[in-house]
């Protein structure tokens, strides 16, 4: 019996009472409280958190500006401070749950480093840094506690950030629909075909949120589109995800982690990495 429930001190109460086996996409927060009386199973589920970037505006349309947020941010402070703990770092716009499509080569690029972000912002001419404007779902709890985080971590090389909390179809329709807005934090569910991951980054892609353009990359994904050779797409689909990480149209944060409550005597769980 499958049940539907979207309160999770519900689901929280019906795990004590035995009424549910096992309780799935609960907060760490709560998942915890009950961890020595249940297994604890946290796993990818094909997420992928972003800060985006509205490449198409000024300071942000820099890509030493944009390299430079990515190198202030500390990503294992996020997934403690908003997920509390379970969540898996990310360098590019996809999670390892993708298996042979993910390029693991990338985690070096850009490293947390204080002193060369500031100096990216020097030599981008903003070594006084500038102010920021984060719209976020307000809805998504997680999403308004990564604000947070990276609105303090930002403030250490001098960028001030204001956070503008709004409704989910205010959010869809501002920033998702009409580009007005300079950056946000939201979560992209994956997908399970590569291409569909990638193409939010296509320079002509209506749904392109953060305005990148990048000839490089649209020419490189028009070859996996087409290509029927398996490992030579799988170059492909690589090669774009590291287009991705070095111009840093968005900071990669994280795939928040699937955390689920199982009764104790239940073997055999496996995640499958899609919501539904």
């Amino acid at each position: 019996e499958i049940y539907i429930m979207s309160d999770e001190n519900a689901i929280l109460s019906a795990l004590q009472s035995k009424q549910l086996d096992i309780g799935q996409l609960l907060s760490a927060e709560n998942a915890k409280t009950l961890a020595g009386k249940f297994q604890l199973f946290s796993a990818p589920q094909n997420m992928v958190q972003v800060l985006g970037m509205n490449n198409s505006v000024a300071p942000l349309d820099n890509p030493l500006v944009r390299q430079a947020i990515t190198m202030a941010i500390n990503k294992d402070e996020v997934i403690e401070g908003a997920m509390g703990g379970f969540g898996t770092k990310l360098y590019s716009n996809f999670s390892p749950i993708l298996g042979t499509y993910y390029n693991d080569r990338l985690s070096e690029i850009y490293k947390n480093d204080l002193s060369q972000a500031k100096a990216l912002l020097n030599v981008a001419g903003y070594s006084n840094g500038f102010n920021l404007t984060i719209t976020v779902p307000a809805n998504y709890r997680i999403h308004m506690d990564t604000a947070q985080i990276i609105a303090k971590q930002l403030s250490q090389i001098g960028i001030n950030c204001k956070i503008q909390p709004v409704e989910w179809t205010t959010w869809l329709d501002q920033v998702y629909t009409k580009f007005d807005y300079q950056a946000t934090v939201i979560a992209f569910g994956g997908k399970l075909e590569p291409a569909e991951v990638l193409r939010r980054y296509y320079s002509s892609y209506k749904r392109n949120f953060t305005r990148y353009n990048n000839p490089v990359f649209d020419e490189t994904f028009d070859k996996a589109e087409l290509e029927t050779d398996q490992s030579k797409r799988i170059k492909y689909y690589k090669f774009c995800q590291e287009l991705l990480t070095k111009s840093a149209p968005a900071v990669f944060i994280a795939d928040p982690n699937n955390t689920v409550l199982l009764r104790k005597d239940i073997r055999g769980y496996e995640t499958y990495p899609v919501q539904f």
